[in-house]
């Protein structure tokens, strides 16, 4: 019977980068189904990966129900309660959790392989049968305005909800993922909401299951299309989200705080959407790495050598449409931020002026083994394999990827750095601490 679910686009990527073999079918509602047999004996993740984010969030005064949704989602459906599903779920001895972002919202669970047939039909049934009464969605909108005070707290995540405000005046990008405050103090009351988002986005055209560890492809893909196969695909399209206009001058923005605390500075470049299969997507990864890792110029002179900051962090975020490139620095105090941001230039320069071939081939070893080191449980191999499905649905691309890692040159990295590291494409977000009272100005603030 459940032969008949599937379209006939059955195929099997066996990675080089990625050292497991990847079995992917999809079934007649749209839902892509992608398998990995490895030797995890009595083990297996399970993950329903929502291709939904705050991304996806175009009506007004809706911010945040992305990430509302990853709450909601744990209330239970009419065969089995919220509260039943808890304690069949610790029963199982099931590990799972769930998370949400820009991009994605994902629901992931590490079962026993003989207890796996169970999970799948558990999260089958709330994926298409979910049940929300007003009182669910009043109880559990408080716990995410609870969230979002905790976040409030925080002068890292208040610069950071800034610098998005600042560089994406137009796209969904330039709200935090878990909303306005306005928006969440409506949620109480946005039940009818809450069911249309549900019907609009938990569609089996905008997810991906994955099946890792202890399985065979064919029984890992007959339990999901017996139980996944129902799943009705949606009515409406996918909403439209707005374009952002190109970016064309350098953008700054001070963020008050207002307690003493250390200095916080984000410099953040519009890049491309990360794009796997194409080589700037692997000649942005390699910069980053050239440029952030722990034995980086830039680290070493920041941290270490001239002792002007803290902490040191950042990247491209592999985003699905065009995003940012960060890199966020905690200051020492006293420092000035036009300091950082001198020595951050320099060091880009330098990358620009050229890096020897031993360097470049050095780091493009150390990331490859880092990857597949990193493999080493079916939970991980599911969260890697993943998120690079939400950017690019063919696993072979992962292979892709590495290659042109592996292929880029000094001169490739040059380029990139010219032509996406310039000032029109910058937006700086400066954290200004309220100034400690006078008798406190000599001691030195903890980050």
């Amino acid at each position: 019977m459940w032969t008949a679910l599937l379209i006939a686009a059955t195929s099997s990527a066996q990675a080089g980068a990625f050292p497991y073999p990847v079995d992917t079918r999809t079934l007649d509602n749209g839902l892509t189904v992608y398998v990995v047999p490895m030797p995890t004996p009595g083990a297996v993740a399970f993950v329903t990966w929502m291709k939904v984010g705050s991304r996806d969030e175009v009506d007004e005064g809706r911010t945040g129900f992305a990430h509302f949704f990853e709450h909601l989602m744990f209330f239970g459906t009419d065969t089995l309660g919220g509260r039943d599903r808890e304690r069949e779920v610790l029963r199982l001895g099931i590990d799972e959790n769930a998370w949400t972002w820009l991009d994605d919202t994902v629901y992931h669970g590490l079962v026993s392989t003989e207890n796996l047939p169970r999970y799948v039909e558990i999260e089958a049934d709330r994926f298409q049968h979910l049940v929300l009464t007003p009182d669910d969605v009043q109880k559990e909108s408080g716990a995410v305005y609870g969230e979002f005070r905790k976040g409030q707290a925080s002068p890292d995540n208040a610069v950071e909800v800034a610098l998005w405000a600042e560089a994406f005046t137009t796209h969904t990008y330039g709200h935090d993922t878990i909303g306005y405050e306005a928006d969440i103090a409506d949620m109480p009351t946005a039940h009818g909401y809450a069911m249309t988002f549900f019907d609009r986005m938990y569609r089996p055209e905008h997810a991906h299951v994955l099946v890792v560890g202890d399985v065979t492809a064919d029984a890992a893909h007959e339990l999901v299309a017996q139980y996944y196969g129902p799943w009705k695909p949606g009515s409406e399209p996918r909403p439209e989200l707005p374009e952002e206009p190109a970016q064309e001058e350098l953008r700054r923005i001070d963020v008050p705080w207002p307690t003493p605390t250390a200095q916080r500075m984000v410099m953040a470049w519009k890049v491309p959407a990360f794009d796997p299969s194409t080589p700037p997507a692997a000649v942005l990864a390699l910069t980053e790495d050239l440029l952030l890792s722990s034995v980086a110029p830039l680290r070493q002179r920041l941290v270490r050598d001239e002792a002007l900051a803290y902490e040191l962090s950042g990247g491209t975020l592999d985003q699905v449409d065009p995003g940012l490139f960060r890199i966020a620095v905690t200051l020492r105090e006293g420092v000035e931020p036009a300091a950082v941001e001198a020595v951050i230039r320099e060091e880009l320069a330098a990358l620009a002026e050229g890096v020897d071939d031993a360097t470049v081939d050095r780091t493009a070893d150390h990331t490859r083994y880092s990857f597949l080191s990193s493999l080493d449980n079916p939970k991980k191999v599911a969260e890697a394999l993943g998120w690079h499905l939400r950017r690019h649905g063919d696993p072979a691309s992962l292979d892709t990827f590495f290659d042109h890692y592996a292929a880029a040159t000094p001169a490739d990295v040059s380029a990139l750095v010219g032509d996406v590291f310039v000032d029109e494409h910058l937006t700086v977000a400066t954290l200004v601490p309220e100034a400690p009272p006078p008798e406190a100005a000599a001691e030195e603030v903890s980050p």
